[in-house]
């Protein structure tokens, strides 16, 4: 599956090296995205967790470094902000934890199943409104595929609140799903898919 399908694959699941030249000081916001990037390509090309044997062991070590820098509470307010203000304050801190288990396992099964050895071109940074973007390029033989990280700062630190693949918003791909969900039914129904989508994770945690 090409990276250009990713936006609908993070929205099926549930509804190494870098190289180039880095623009940002240290602690910017494209040193951070470079990290996780670094991060994730050594998780994946690590001797000691190759293979389908490992594969459990490297799906936790990603799912741990997109809870770190990814702002999952942030996009799952930002997928249903036109609900928002309309469902109760357990509802939204229901919705928040699953959004997050969610949106942690598709992008875990991302890495783990099209994020390998991968050439990146940072092509710089721009101001956005309350924070910055970050373009790369993911450059492959018959393809140079745009990524876009958003991201803000939270306590001192960079953190992604969204992600543009070839010019795909991940959290505009959960709006339009949850959307079509909640005007189907309800946000009740919409809980209640994504209450059956988290059990079904903890069945099969070994993605």
């Amino acid at each position: 599956m090409k990276l250009r399908c990713w936006g609908v694959f993070l929205v099926s699941l549930w509804c190494a090296v870098c190289v180039g030249e880095v623009y940002a000081s240290d602690g910017g916001a494209t040193s951070r995205v470079k990290g996780v990037l670094e991060k994730a390509m050594e998780i994946q090309t690590r001797p000691d967790l190759e293979g389908d044997a490992h594969r459990a062991g490297r799906a936790k070590l990603v799912r741990q470094v997109i809870a770190e820098n990814f702002l999952a509470g942030q996009m799952a307010q930002e997928s249903i902000k036109d609900q928002w203000d309309k469902i109760s304050p357990a509802q939204r801190r229901e919705f928040e934890d699953l959004f997050t288990v969610l949106f942690q396992d598709s992008y875990t099964r991302m890495v783990l199943n099209f994020l390998k050895k991968e050439n990146i071109e940072y092509k710089g940074e721009s101001s956005e409104s309350g924070g910055m973007r970050v373009g790369t390029v993911i450059l492959r033989t018959n393809e140079h595929i745009p990524v876009d990280y958003h991201l803000v700062q939270k306590s001192g630190r960079w953190l992604i609140r969204d992600v543009d693949i070839d010019g795909v918003s991940i959290v505009s791909n959960y709006t339009n799903t949850f959307r079509k969900v909640i005007g189907k039914g309800s946000f009740e129904d919409l809980l209640e898919k994504m209450r059956l989508q988290q059990k079904a994770i903890g069945e099969n945690a070994g993605l």
